[in-house]
């Protein structure tokens, strides 16, 4: 049996998001991620399909569970234009220097808290200025983190979720 993944890197307030996901097939997950409704948040697959995410992590943890080829766009607060990402053979291009805020105190107990407490307030800056414009204002404290710290986080995240998973004798499922 694989070990557990090491989340030692993984700070102890995000690893409670954990706790509201545990148990579920990673795959499963994209149900909670996804919306209806446009968002500043853009997945395109390589056929086509758009997919709107709560959050700018929600794209890179989707990015990880649906283990293809996409595009990302992600708008900024105060900003028109996205910034394009891209996931490409399990790499992150993105430009170096932008930057995703992370809250750091959400409420967690719950998805609904998560959503209301985290999801709104996990944003895609094009640099350490403007984060620092936006977070000096933001109504709940947050802390900047590269985009690569930030999509190795979530593939930490997937990994455990998906090792949690097989533990539980639920390996394969699928949501779609």
């Amino acid at each position: 049996m694989p070990a557990m993944p090491d989340t030692s890197a993984v700070p102890a307030h995000l690893k409670t998001l954990l706790d509201c996901c545990e148990g579920q097939a990673p795959e499963a997950m994209l149900r909670d991620f996804v919306m209806f409704t446009p968002t500043p948040h853009v997945i395109q697959t390589q056929n086509g399909v758009r997919i709107y995410t709560r959050c700018a992590l929600d794209t890179f943890l989707a990015a990880w569970i649906l283990d293809e080829n996409i595009d990302i766009e992600t708008t900024p607060p105060s900003q028109t234009q996205p910034l394009q990402l891209a996931f490409r053979n399990g790499q992150l291009q993105a430009p170096t220097e932008a930057l995703m805020a992370l809250p750091t105190q959400p409420e967690t107990q719950t998805s609904a808290d998560v959503h209301r407490s985290f999801c709104p307030y996990t944003l895609v800056f094009s640099g350490i200025e403007s984060d620092q414009v936006w977070s000096a204002t933001a109504p709940v404290p947050t802390t900047p983190v590269t985009l690569q710290n930030a999509f190795q986080l979530a593939h930490t995240l997937i990994d455990r979720l998906t090792h949690l998973h097989t533990l539980n004798g639920k390996a394969g499922v699928q949501c779609c």
